[in-house]
């Protein structure tokens, strides 16, 4: 055999190693990815407050497990977590914290809203609250305080001031 003969075969082999070798890699590399994927670390959000005179204050916690960024922007679970607290004195006032959760559908084609809200009508004292979704790929948040119905207003939950994003899925 010739040298040139040999250097082709050396090289094909080498080639030919190497293209065995890859899928094991790239096989470990995704497995790693998809472990700190579904061990993100918690984010804060907040303070934040009413508008105006800063009659309520809600500030609190993001964990995302199970993102998927290839396939569907999306967390597989979504926790929220925090205290929402109530900073009148006045029996009519109570504070709030009202989320707008953007959802995915399970064919990932459309992205369906629900809105979640936890409220408090003691004064100086955080009330606790912790919910979960999934397949979220947005949240966001406002802090309101208003009177103390089933639900909060109107003026509360329309578009001025501006919700604020605790929550975008990377993608």
């Amino acid at each position: 055999m010739n040298t040139v003969s040999r250097a082709v075969v050396g090289i094909t082999a080498a080639a030919l190693l190497a293209a065995a070798a890859l899928p094991a890699t790239a096989h470990a590399a995704t497995q790693s990815s998809q472990t700190s994927q579904a061990t993100a670390e918690p984010q804060s959000w907040g303070p934040f407050y009413s508008p105006g005179a800063r009659r309520a204050r809600a500030a609190g916690m993001v964990t995302a497990t199970g993102e998927d960024h290839e396939v569907i922007p999306s967390a597989a679970t979504l926790t929220v977590s925090g205290t929402v607290t109530d900073l009148t004195r006045s029996v009519s006032t109570c504070g709030w914290a009202v989320f707008g959760i953007a959802t995915l559908t399970p064919d990932g084609n459309n992205v369906t809203w629900q809105r979640h809200h936890v409220r408090t009508c003691t004064y100086r004292t955080p009330k606790r609250f912790s919910f979960s979704y999934h397949r979220v790929f947005k949240v966001e948040m406002k802090v309101c305080a208003e009177g103390p119905g089933r639900e909060p207003s109107i003026q509360c939950t329309a578009g001025n001031p501006a919700w604020t994003n605790i929550y975008v899925s990377p993608h």
